[in-house]
């Protein structure tokens, strides 16, 4: 299986609500156009990183500051281990997309109070990080895919390589962070860079003596395994 290249302008069914049981954020990730088995690799890695008792703390901390002010410590929230930066700046992108209305999802963008007490209750539930992953996937298609706004081809885009090439590419973009430009114009070549990066690590508190990995290719490890 693998991404849809481009999912029909006509719009179609809505995403659907996952529940917190793989075979519901499998049915959630497909609605929106996005192979399961890739989506799970990408989010893999931070998988089993997930320590629950760090997570709340961390959750606290950034509910009380988030919601006042939009600041306060940006640390990393649950199974996906989201940043709230992460995920406002990924709920603009996506408004701004044309995405929303061939989806059924809107997402309130406004910078107060009410709009980031939802964001931070949302990113606390595991159904809602399924969510947030599904639409991560389908802007970072979006952005970095083979066609431009008018569907005319302008590169040979993410959607257009080997699931494997996929795996590296999306989850470098995850971990690593990338840029939400117009259609069919991101940089698949700063992905490819960052895809061979060692940054990612275990430890609680990391020190220099810390051993790092390449996210990207633990990804991909668990995307061979998985798509035997």
């Amino acid at each position: 299986m693998t991404l849809a290249a481009a999912p029909s302008s006509s719009g179609g069914a809505a995403f659907v609500m996952p529940g917190t049981d793989e075979a519901s954020r499998h049915e959630c990730w497909r609605s929106f156009d996005v192979d399961p088995l890739i989506a799970e690799a990408v989010v893999w890695p931070e998988t089993e990183r997930y320590d629950r008792l760090r997570d709340f703390v961390e959750a606290t901390a950034n509910y009380g500051a988030y919601i006042t002010t939009g600041g306060g410590p940006d640390y990393s929230i649950g199974r996906y281990q989201m940043k709230p930066s992460f995920v406002e700046e990924l709920e603009k992108a996506w408004m701004r997309s044309g995405l929303a209305r061939q989806y059924g999802l809107w997402f309130d963008t406004a910078d107060n109070a009410t709009a980031r007490r939802v964001r931070i209750t949302r990113l606390k539930k595991e159904e809602w990080q399924a969510v947030y992953l599904g639409v991560f996937l389908r802007m970072l298609y979006h952005s970095y895919g083979s066609f431009d706004r008018d569907g005319q081809r302008v590169q040979e885009g993410l959607d257009a390589l080997p699931p494997e090439e996929q795996v590296r590419l999306a989850a470098a973009a995850y971990n690593r962070g990338c840029v939400w430009t117009a259609p069919g114009y991101g940089d698949l070549g700063a992905l490819r860079k960052a895809s061979r990066e060692k940054h990612f690590h275990y430890a609680l508190v990391p020190t220099r003596h810390t051993r790092r990995y390449c996210y990207a290719t633990l990804a991909l490890k668990h995307y061979k395994k998985i798509a035997r």
